[in-house]
Order: C-alpha cells, then structure tokens, then sequence
C-alpha cells in the first residue's frame, strides 16, 4: 500500500535522503514527492546548495600538537581557578567541625551584640516604663472611649465593676 507522504514528513527527510540514508521504500517516497511537489523541490535545491558551498570550503588542518595538547588540558587536574583563594576557603568550610566552629561563633557574636542593642535606644518599640506625660497623655485619651467620663454608660460600668469585684 502506497501513500504519498506530506511536504512535513519529507522535509523532515531531506538531509536524509540526500545521504543516501533512507530506507530504499522511504527513498523512493521521497523522490517521487520531490517530483510532484515544487515547494520541497525548492527547499531540497537550496539544501543542496549549502551543501556544495561547505564543500567548497578550504579545510582547516590544525597544528600537529593541537590533539595532543587537547588530550593533556583534559586529563591534568586544574590547578588555577577563577579565584583560587576562595576554592581553598570553600574546601576548608565543607568540613563539620569547621561548620558547626563558624555557627557557634555566629551564636555567640549575635547574642552579644543582642545584649548590647537591647540596651541602646535603638528600638523604637522597646517596653519602658511609662513616664508623667505619657500617663497624662493616655489618660486624656479616655475622652474616646465608647463610655466617656460623665455619662450614663460610664456610670454603668462602674458600677458593674464594683459588684464584680465584691462578688470574688
């Protein structure tokens, strides 16, 4: 059964086929789409042409040493890095003892300095003790309360408290 193949499918193919790599039913497929098809035509052609023109090509020949020096690069170990001091550093730092040194340091660096600036009036949110005009400031806020001073609701909740307070 024979099928004619999409302009997809064989250009897909056409590298393919022009090696001659192509099973001999996909090859013949393919030749026959190329006859009937002049958009794949085309693009075979301008393939094609690619291929003449690197064939055109000089070809470079390397130096005689260039394989062996390769060959060597490859296999020596690398003795310069990009930053070789922190290559010795970050290998020092893999050992545990060495990490867990650093992080008992760390603890212990950040605990003083902890101490020391909770003593400073660095924290703008630190607890002291309220001084006279805070208290007087406060205290002038009780005019927004939802029971100011003076009024009945006021008076109501002195007087729950009272009776709270005698009860315990």
């Amino acid at each position: 059964m024979r099928y004619a193949m999409k302009c997809h499918s064989v250009q897909k193919k056409l590298s393919a086929y022009q090696d001659n790599e192509l099973k001999p039913e996909e090859h013949e497929q393919v030749k026959n789409h190329l006859q009937s098809c002049r958009s794949c035509r085309k693009q075979f052609a301008e393939l094609d042409r690619v291929w003449q023109t690197l064939g055109e090509l000089e070809e470079i020949r390397p130096d005689p040493w260039f394989h062996q020096q390769v060959v060597r690069k490859i296999k020596e170990p690398r003795k310069h890095g990009l930053f070789p001091a922190f290559e010795r550093l970050f290998q020092f730092l893999r050992t545990p003892i060495m990490v867990s040194t650093i992080l008992l340091i760390g603890i212990m660096v950040g605990s003083y300095l902890g101490s020391i600036l909770s003593r400073s009036d660095l924290f703008p949110l630190q607890t002291n003790p309220p001084s006279y005009s805070q208290e007087v400031f406060f205290t002038s806020m009780r005019i927004f309360d939802p029971a100011p001073p003076g009024t009945f609701a006021d008076g109501y909740l002195r007087m729950v408290r009272n009776k709270e307070s005698e009860t315990r």
